[in-house]
Parts: structure tokens; sequence; C-alpha cells
């Protein structure tokens, strides 16, 4: 197994879903938003049925504001204007990340290790960079097992990019910035959107399971270049 890591020098990490637990932790908090708005309880497996059908249309614009006014449009009776939408649910995402979201079990240890080997370490992610700032200066549970801007030598985040996965700009970005081979880079992704955008950038990928992904996980497999079940597995490539 540890051909997997065989010439590699760039180690380039997707964050919801593949560090941190946080997928249902988003879906909850659109949840909540829901029943603010609405009254209505949509369950978080919903939710994330929703994003799962909604992300595949490639609608212009701005994603997460589009996905705020296609949940308004798909669950309240009156149509609410996008500026309320954000404000509300901003309120409820900071509430969130800065209190409630923790790193995945051995995630710590994984990039540690992988710095001590002497990895260049990279973080490309779909995530503003506000959630970013949140998540290395007020989410203590996060800081106390490592802060995000020491770790990572690069840091891609949504506003970095026009396209979103499973466009491949983020990782060929990653590739420009760093002046880098192809060949000398690895992908950690949990998603099918964010696998299909290493594919597309021909980049090898190595799938970590997330049990949230279980509609998916199928296709997941037949495109991803590895298959983990959790980041432990990983750490142990390096023992």
């Amino acid at each position: 197994m540890k051909k997997i890591l065989d010439n590699k020098k760039v180690i380039i990490f997707d964050l919801d879903g593949t560090l941190i637990d946080s997928v249902n932790m988003f879906n909850e908090i659109y949840s909540v938003m829901i029943k603010e708005i609405t009254g209505k309880l949509i369950p978080v497996n919903q939710i994330q049925e929703d994003w799962d059908n909604f992300a595949h249309q490639n609608i212009p614009g701005d994603l997460y504001d589009n996905f705020l006014m296609y949940l308004d449009n798909k669950y309240s009776s009156e149509t609410h204007n996008i500026e309320f939408l954000r404000k509300l649910y901003s309120e409820i995402e900071y509430r969130y990340v800065s209190q409630k979201i923790q790193y995945k079990e051995f995630a710590k240890d994984l990039v540690l290790k992988l710095k001590e080997k002497g990895y260049t370490l990279v973080l490309a992610t779909l995530s503003p960079k506000n959630i970013i700032d949140i998540y290395n200066n007020i989410n203590q549970k996060l800081i106390k097992e490592f802060k995000i801007y020491d770790m990572f030598d690069l840091i891609l985040t949504y506003e970095d990019v026009t396209k979103k996965k499973p466009n491949p700009e983020i990782y060929l970005k990653v590739i420009e910035k760093l002046n880098v081979s192809k060949e000398s880079c690895l992908i950690i992704e949990d998603s099918l959107e964010g696998v299909k955008a290493a594919n597309n950038a021909g980049i090898e990928v190595l799938n970590v399971v997330d049990e949230n992904m279980y509609k998916t996980q199928e296709i997941i497999d037949t495109l991803s270049t590895y298959k983990m079940n959790n980041l432990k597995d990983i750490l142990q490539l390096l023992s």
C-alpha cells in the first residue's frame, strides 16, 4: 500500500467531510434555517438529497446563494429575498462553526505526521475564507488540535475559483501556484464532486469514505485511484 505515496511530494486535502466532520452539520444548519422560516422540520438526509440534486445543475451565479433560494422556493409558501436568507443562514452558521465542529478522528495525527515527513500540504476547499478564519481563530475544539494556517503551505477557498468542483480549476490552480507536476501530487477527497474534479485535473485521488456519501459511494469507488475507510488507514502508510 505504500505505493500510494511513492514519488508524492504534495498532499492536497479537501476539508468538509475529509478532515472535518461537517457534512451533516451544514445540512443541520439549513434544516434549522428552514424551520425558522416555515415551521417545518426537514430531516438532514433530505437536505443532503436536495444538495446532491441541486449541485449537479450547474446554475450560473453564487453556488450558496442559489442553494438558499432553491430551499426557500421548495419549502416556503412565500419567497424571501436573498439578503434575508443570507443573514439568517449566517447567524445560525456562526453558532455551529464557531463552537460545534470538530476534526475527524486521526486528522491531527495525519496532518502532523505528513508535515513531519516533509510533504507540502495544501487545503483546497469550497468553504468560504471567512469560515476558515473562524475555524482557525475562534473554534476552540479545532484550535486545540491544530491551527489550519500553521499547517498548510497553501490554502485555496471558495473565493479563489470561478468554477466549482467537479470542475478541476481549484486543483489546477494548486499545480500552477506550486509549480509542481501532477504526478507528484495526491488529492484526498470524500465526495463524488471532489473525486470527479481530481479526475478532471488528471491527478491521482484517494477517497476516504464518508458515511454521508453512501448514495454515491459505488460511483466514487469506480472513479477513485485509491480508497481507504478512514484517516487512520492513511496514517498507517507513514509508519
